[in-house]
């Protein structure tokens, strides 16, 4: 992503609008089975999980069908919208939906909590990652999962007093896009620069689109950071 389309992912308006094109990017990968493999490996029926910036429910309906008590947290009413869909098709209503931004939040709200889950969220945030990891653990869950893209000198090796690290992963993971159409293709680099692409643009973009499978695909790939907490049964003081 380049610098501006950053800024503008930061914002809940631009998540509104660009809820189409999530959806269409992950049915047509699998960013987040690495994620999953996780969560079903570790968390267990009955637990309190809010996910920050749940996104469609990627991870938070999944968890609420094993059973976990899960509060979703999304403010765009776009990405709520996939979320509500998505949960109505697997049948899933015990999930409870929090409309607020995580700066909104006062971390007393989620207190104790058997678990908090943040995936490329954090940094979205008018908070900056570090500050709203900070607000996370002041909540003081017995668990914390963060997974966040990584950039040139981005570091999640972070410790956190009272707090044991379990799982620290960093990995490669392909995040192409598959479209139906060169409309399709054409339609979401266009939502992404604001603007109508210029034909040099649109012959740049024909170039970069390989065929398979019945679809057009731009490859694209990213780093990957995963970590997870575990607080310390013993742990009396707090950062």
């Amino acid at each position: 992503m380049s610098n501006a389309v950053c800024r503008k992912a930061a914002t809940v308006s631009f998540w509104d609008g660009y809820a189409p094109w999530y959806k269409l990017w992950i049915e047509h990968n699998h960013y987040h089975d690495r994620m999953l493999e996780i969560l079903f490996a570790r968390a267990e029926p009955g637990w309190k999980v809010l996910d920050v910036g749940c996104g469609n429910g990627v991870l938070s309906l999944p968890l609420s069908g094993m059973g976990c008590d899960v509060t979703a947290l999304e403010p765009s009413i776009g990405m709520r919208g996939l979320l509500f869909a998505e949960a109505f098709s697997r049948d899933i209503d015990r999930v409870k939906v929090d409309e607020r931004r995580w700066e909104e939040v006062w971390h007393d709200d989620f207190l104790d909590h058997d678990l908090i889950v943040a995936c490329n969220s954090l940094h979205l945030t008018t908070l900056g990652f570090h500050a709203a990891l900070d607000k996370v653990f002041r909540a003081r869950p017995k668990r914390v999962f963060v997974v966040t893209e990584t950039a040139p000198g981005f570091d999640l090796r972070i410790d956190r007093e009272g707090y044991d690290t379990v799982i620290e992963q960093t990995y490669e993971i392909e995040s192409s896009f598959g479209y139906h159409t060169w409309d399709e293709a054409f339609a979401h680099v266009a939502f992404k620069k604001g603007r109508p692409l210029t034909i040099v643009e649109e012959f740049d973009l024909q170039e970069k689109l390989t065929e398979r499978d019945g679809h057009l695909w731009l490859r694209d790939a990213g780093t990957v950071a995963m970590r997870w907490w575990e607080r310390q049964s013993d742990a009396t003081s707090w950062s």
